[in-house]
């Protein structure tokens, strides 16, 4: 079975190698194909490392609290961190200062993944959320090198589609020394996919420990606070193509009974930052972009106005000024995005009906009445157009997903307690 899976990784990278090669070019640094052919870069003495893997930027994001309290536990142990896009990569060289090396994930395929276990020699292979890469697991598994999974989740669409690759997954998750999942939702599809329960411990999301810790932790003022000064702003955050349209027809609409009423549209994709703009002044509105702001008095914002927010990283500090939040991919089939960044700062919060990819989450906040799932465009208009006529009930709807949030928290100690037992069981000893 291993050997047909390796076969049909080559087969479909032949295929797929011109669309690969594109998106590769986006953002790729010398060295990346070396790295994915498992000759990794020099780097200090990494013998017996804690070797921790993210898929990209909110994997890498999430992986940076674990990282840093282990390296506590574990200043022994060197670090390094790999991760599956180039994204990722250059946020976790910020993110992640204790790695010692931070590269792209090798190629699936035994002679690759071969050369970078050989070189590293790691103590433990930790792993963010749900990235399965057979090879990787059973290389590592026939060298004695425990396999953690972190903060595991599996959205209803993931695990439909692995219930028709349950063989193969069934000897992946054999693989896997333990599981640290979600939810008791998240436990009984591994459990399904062929997790043997003795495997699986719910310890909770670590997101939820990251946001409020971040959120708690001194800031100094956003540069567009200023700027943002006097206006009532609706944040929509991380949109895709589909959900612009959808989001200035609701702003137009919402603009001409609050004229104060800003637009902050932040495309999940940087490179859809042109498109948006012409989006915006296609719907009536002065388009500003956010690397364009430096010298901005609030009198040239114009009533409407839009703000496009073409940086990297700004976006959670950005839903502190908001008056009211949307998150995107969630009113086109995407499956949505972090609900986290504006429920930690108490913002009234509202999604579409397509948050697949975090439906535990989702319900707590809304079963909270700290959020609202609404249906359709129409909807969203009608629900922000009440929190603004009525701005206490704003926050309160804020305060009850703070609270929720709160009363949640504690999933970061329980998994680095988790994954310290672990390397007791292989003769680690832990600070205290």
């Amino acid at each position: 079975m291993y050997a047909l899976y390796t076969l049909g990784l080559c087969v479909a990278g032949v295929l797929l190698f011109p669309r690969l090669l594109r998106r590769a070019w986006w953002g790729a640094e010398k060295g990346d194909w070396r790295e994915r052919l498992g000759l990794l870069p020099p780097a200090p003495a990494l013998a017996g490392c804690l070797w921790f893997h993210a898929a990209s930027v909110g994997e890498v994001q999430a992986l940076a609290p674990i990282v840093a309290a282990l390296h506590q536990r574990l200043p022994q142990r060197p670090v390094v961190v790999s991760t599956f896009t180039p994204s990722g990569k250059r946020l976790a060289r910020q993110a992640i200062p204790q790695a010692a090396l931070v590269f792209l994930l090798p190629v699936d395929v035994p002679w690759t993944l071969k050369r970078v276990l050989a070189r590293l020699q790691p103590r433990a292979l930790l792993v963010q959320e749900t990235e399965l890469w057979p090879q990787l697991f059973r290389l590592a598994r026939r060298r004695q090198v425990p396999v953690v999974l972190l903060n595991g989740r599996l959205s209803p669409r993931a695990f439909r589609r692995y219930r028709y690759l349950r063989p193969l997954l069934r000897r992946v998750l054999h693989d896997v020394r333990l599981l640290l999942v979600q939810s008791d939702t998240m436990a009984q599809r591994f459990r399904e996919l062929g997790t043997p329960p003795a495997r699986l411990r719910v310890t909770g999301n670590t997101n939820i420990d990251r946001a409020l810790l971040a959120a708690a932790a001194p800031a100094a003022p956003h540069p567009l606070a200023p700027l943002l000064s006097g206006r009532r702003v609706f944040v929509a955050g991380s949109t895709h193509a589909g959900e612009e349209e959808l989001l200035l027809q609701v702003y137009r609409r919402l603009q001409a009974t609050y004229p104060d009423l800003l637009l902050v549209l932040a495309p999940r994709h940087l490179e859809r930052v042109a498109r948006v703009v012409r989006l915006g002044r296609a719907a009536g509105c002065p388009v500003v972009r956010r690397s364009q702001c430096a010298g901005l008095r609030p009198a040239d914002l114009g009533q409407p106005c839009v703000l496009v927010l073409d940086t990297l990283g700004e976006l959670a500090a950005l839903y502190r000024l908001a008056s009211v939040a949307f998150v995107g991919g969630s009113l086109v089939p995407v499956g949505g995005h972090n609900l986290l960044e504006p429920a930690v700062f108490a913002k009234p919060l509202f999604f579409g009906p397509y948050l697949h990819h975090f439906p535990d989450l989702a319900a707590m906040l809304c079963a909270a009445g700290g959020a609202v799932q609404v249906p359709d465009a129409a909807a969203l208009h009608a629900e922000i157009d009440s929190v603004l006529r009525h701005p206490e009930r704003g926050i309160a709807m804020g305060q009850r997903a703070l609270q929720a949030l709160k009363q949640n928290r504690g999933a970061l100690e329980r998994t680095v307690a988790a994954v310290a037992a672990v390397l007791a069981e292989v003769g680690e000893e832990a600070c205290a």
